[in-house]
């Protein structure tokens, strides 16, 4: 080596740069040349600073004293001296550390000698992070080792380094992998002088890198996977022990935070995957409440509010999984209802909704309403028209299995209310009460529905209650419907009614079902017959005179300015039905009334054994139609036991019988639920004709009577309400009086009252055969 030295400084270029590199190839042992090779740094030969260089960075540490003089090599013109630069102050390692400030920006050249400097280089990190995503796979690689190497300091580097273990190269992987367990490494040794978050974030972001070199398809050695999960434990293991730490010196606030945090994720776990338990929970809760002492205000206190629990209680995943449990019995019990029942055979017809005209009823027409917070819809129109089968599909597609035809996101429990019964109008909030009582029955719960449950159902609009005849209900009773109330607690309304004007103040949307007009009467009756299966018992010309024929029945009533309803339709084809099979003592009615007689005889005929004459069926149906509309002239309840009475004192015979017959055999009339003390008829048009059938049958022409019955009626507290049964006894007293006139004095009283115009006489029809 003594030998070596005089040569760094020959006249030679190639001399000196040879020396050098001999003095290179001898390590750490050329030390003593130190002195002599640094001024070489400024050797005018590119090539000589290169050799010189590179030899000082294979010296390694000893050669510190020329870290200044390679520091200004960083900036030499030739990039070969400069690349030859960096990678000996690398060499040098710690030592170098001086140089970090002009290794940084960060080159692919310079990122080896950052990572040999070591956690020295600590600020080039937010430099490194980026080339970890350079296209160039030799600048990803260098980074990753520069990173690794860089140890604990790197720890920001972390969540970047986890993509690079899934590279398409798999030097990249590895080196990657070797970084990561580095840096583990570094972390572990300093865990205790790391901040709890930084313990926390660095275990979370190894824990995600475990994840991913630990899977069976990944090509990492097992030593990787194994030092790297031993250093995670042992950070872990800290973690841990911060954290008891922690509490130990701060047990009040410890207590304190497990009690804000223990309780609201137990019962946010519970809501998550057993939100019914809930219910269960807070029945089991409800006794543990107490009340403070009087010194400190006496105020009640309750368990289920210090746990937070009331909180979590009636959230909607709560209800909706209420209303689940439930649906499939709801649904079913729902359309066995006889209301519901006997109007499965649904046609849709056009109408209006808010003065708009819509061909049919559509679930994207109401899906607007429906997601409303609060809502109030009216379907009104005079009887017979549809309203209730309206409201019947509403409340299907309510609570449709299928989403799509879903009127709102969740499903919801439909309530058919049809009179409020005296048990329920004694409550504190009769309606509530009624309500509650149909939700136990329809849903078949064995006790009564938590009030407190019951009003969220009713509040977030998972039940939806329909008012059924609400303009034939008491006085008493539509005041206690009323959602302009501040403590009414339906949030989801439909009411039917004969009256547009109700709800008058309430914020509603409306529904008005349109007449059958002429045109659109032949293929309505296509459409039910079809539904039927009974459309092929007509030949297309047998089809149109049948429906001619209806038109001409119908006639008297479009005169009066009242609609062709459904339900006349429907009564009619029914009839037309049995006539065309041959039933033998099948007449074709001339009018109304005669349809409503035809259409008990349908009824009764259907009857298997036990049957009952035509004759004692018209006069108990009659009679218990006049018990049903004599107090108010509109269709309502009446008692079990006044409607027992009334048919005693017609035939003392088996009246309870013969009422059960007409609930059970001809289901023309209903018990209301769910007390099941009163009886209403299904069919409320039906119940006026029967009513008016027997008014004139006991008052004939008897001119008196029927004054009284018109003072009486006169008396009512809305004529518009009792116009459908006055009409209906009009048509009755025209059909059944033998030569009675529009002139007579109650056709011509009533036509006064409602302005009816007579100006053609009604056309009997003609028969059809069924040939």
């Amino acid at each position: 080596m003594p030998q070596l030295i005089p040569l760094l400084k020959d006249s030679d270029a190639g001399v000196r740069s040879s020396a050098a590199d001999v003095l290179g190839s001898i390590g750490a042992e050329a030390k003593t040349a130190v002195p002599q090779l640094i001024p070489l740094l400024q050797d005018s030969d590119a090539n000589v600073r290169s050799s010189t260089a590179s030899a000082l960075g294979i010296i390694g540490a000893k050669a510190k004293t020329a870290v200044p003089q390679l520091i200004l090599l960083l900036k030499d013109s030739d990039a070969n001296v400069r690349s030859t630069t960096a990678y000996a102050l690398g060499r040098i390692g710690a030592e170098s550390k001086a140089a970090v400030p002009q290794l940084i920006p960060v080159r692919s050249t310079t990122a080896y000698a950052l990572g040999r400097i070591g956690a020295e280089s600590k600020a080039a990190v937010p430099q490194l992070i980026p080339l970890l995503k350079d296209s160039d796979l030799t600048v990803r690689y260098g980074a990753a080792s520069a990173l690794g190497s860089i140890g604990a300091e790197s720890k920001t580097a972390v969540s970047q380094l986890i993509p690079l273990l899934k590279d398409s190269d798999s030097n990249v992987r590895s080196s990657t992998a070797d970084a990561l367990v580095n840096i583990a490494l570094s972390l572990q040794e300093k865990a205790k002088m790391l901040t709890s978050q930084e313990l926390n974030q660095a275990v979370s972001n190894l824990e995600s890198a475990l994840k991913i070199v630990a899977e069976p398809k990944a090509d990492f050695s097992r030593s990787t996977i194994a030092n790297l999960r031993v250093y995670l434990n042992v950070l872990k293991a800290e973690q841990n022990a911060k954290l008891f730490k922690l509490i130990g010196q701060n047990q009040w606030v410890t207590a304190a935070i497990i009690y804000l945090i223990f309780f609201p994720s137990l019962w946010f776990a519970i809501l998550r995957l057993r939100p019914l338990w809930l219910l269960r929970i807070n029945d089991a809760l409800k006794p543990y409440e107490f009340k403070l002492p009087e010194t400190l205000g006496g105020a009640p206190v309750r368990i289920r509010d210090l746990t937070f629990f009331s909180f979590f209680l009636y959230r909607p995943r709560v209800l909706d999984a209420w209303v689940w449990a439930h649906i499939k019995t709801v649904r079913e019990q729902f359309f066995q209802n006889p209301t519901v029942k006997s109007r499965a055979t649904y046609i849709p017809v056009a109408f209006e909704l808010d003065d708009k005209k819509v061909p049919q009823l559509r679930g994207e027409d109401l899906q607007s309403i429906f997601t409303k917070k609060r809502f109030c819809l009216l379907i009104w129109g005079e009887g017979g028209i549809g309203k209730t089968s309206i409201a019947c599909q509403i409340a299907d597609r309510a609570m449709a299995a299928d989403k799509t035809k879903r009127l709102c996101k969740h499903l919801m429990i439909p309530i058919l209310i049809e009179e409020l019964e005296s048990e329920f109008l004694a409550a504190k909030h009769p309606f509530l009460e009624a309500i509650s009582g149909q939700l136990k029955s329809i849903s078949n719960h064995p006790t009564p529905i938590d009030r407190e449950l019951l009003q969220h159902l009713l509040q977030q609009r998972r039940i939806l209650v329909i008012t059924d005849h609400f303009s034939e209900m008491a006085e008493a009773t539509q005041k206690e419907i009323n959602p302009n109330s501040p403590d009414f607690p339906v949030n989801a309304l439909v009411v039917t009614s004969r009256l547009d004007s109700t709800m008058r103040n309430v914020p509603k949307t409306t529904i008005h079902p349109l007449r059958i007009e002429g045109s659109e009467l032949s293929a309505f009756m296509e459409k039910y017959l079809d539904k039927l299966g009974k459309l092929n018992l007509f030949n297309g010309s047998q089809f149109h005179y049948v429906c001619g024929d209806l038109a001409k029945l119908l006639e008297e009533i479009r005169i009066q300015g009242r609609s062709t309803t459904v339900l006349f339709a429907k009564l009619y084809a029914d009839v037309l039905i049995a006539k065309m099979e041959g039933v033998k003592d099948q007449y074709l009615p001339q009018n109304i009334p005669d349809l409503m007689l035809e259409y008990l005889k349908q009824l009764n005929r259907d009857v298997a054994e036990h049957k009952l004459t035509n004759r004692t069926v018209y006069e108990d149906a009659q009679l218990l139609a006049w018990e049903c509309l004599k107090l108010t002239y509109r269709p309502a309840s009446t008692k079990i036991k006044d409607a027992i009475n009334v048919l005693s004192v017609l035939n003392s015979q088996n009246a309870e019988q013969r009422l059960n017959y007409l609930e059970e055999k001809l289901h023309l009339i209903q018990t209301n639920l769910p007390s099941q003390e009163n009886i209403r008829f299904v069919l409320d048009p039906v119940a006026e004709y029967l009513a008016g059938l027997h008014l004139v049958d006991i008052y004939g022409e008897d001119e008196s009577k029927w004054r009284d019955f018109l003072i009486d009626a006169d008396f009512q507290n809305s004529p518009e309400a009792i116009k459908g049964f006055m009409l209906a006894v009009r048509d009755c007293y025209l059909a059944k009086i033998p030569g009675a006139k529009d002139t007579d004095f109650l056709p011509k009283e009533i036509a006064a009252r409602y302005n009816v115009s007579i100006t053609v006489p009604p056309q009997p029809p003609q028969a059809v055969s069924p040939g």
